[in-house]
């Protein structure tokens, strides 16, 4: 996805009014911000993002919720990121008149409960559908992220710890460079 495209899909969620925007806009920061895969997301609690009223630093994604039984630390610190943490949590608290249960979902389904992975796979199916960016998945946003890291110049081996590979094969597989980016390294060759 470009970021073009993740940007009309923000603008499309907050601009929806459904009572559920500020909850799809925080699942699309957070695939495309911070990598989570689709069942990592569904598993999330409001404590592993939100203590003592405000965002935390980094969420730590333990062994038992992600693939590979790996665990994982994600830095929460993008502006962006506190802000769809905030925006959320607020949304439930003031709007729904809900108590934030700590330990409660931090992405409720319609029956209030967590989402399973496959629901969490089509609603952000749906979310992408519904701003009209055709053939995107719950990977799409993780695959962006881990292009934008490397588009950015940032080691393959931190971005393979951020995204919880095992290989630096892995990571590899999800960095699409851009024609415009491989234009300008061959613009820069010297000799």
């Amino acid at each position: 996805m470009s970021d073009e495209q993740v940007r009309i899909v923000l603008e499309t969620i907050l601009g929806s009014g459904s009572a559920h925007a500020t909850r799809n806009y925080l699942i699309i920061v957070l695939s495309n911000l911070c990598g989570l895969r689709s069942q990592e997301l569904a598993s999330l609690k409001v404590i592993d993002v939100w203590i003592a009223g405000k965002v935390v630093d980094a969420l730590r994604l333990v062994r038992n919720k992600t693939k590979g039984n790996k665990y994982r630390d994600i830095p929460l610190t993008h502006p962006k990121v506190v802000f769809a943490v905030d925006q959320h949590i607020s949304n439930q608290s003031e709007v729904h008149s809900r108590f934030v249960e700590p330990f409660g979902p931090l992405f409720r389904s319609q029956k209030g409960r967590f989402f399973s992975a496959n629901s969490m796979v089509q609603l952000i199916k749906r979310i992408y559908d519904d701003a009209g960016v055709r053939n995107a998945s719950s990977h799409s946003g993780r695959k962006k992220f881990a292009t934008s890291l490397i588009e950015q110049g940032a080691d393959i081996n931190c971005v393979k710890l951020l995204m919880g590979h095992s290989s630096i094969q892995t990571t590899a597989l999800y960095f699409s460079p851009s024609p415009k980016r491989l234009a300008k390294l061959m613009s820069s060759v010297q000799i």
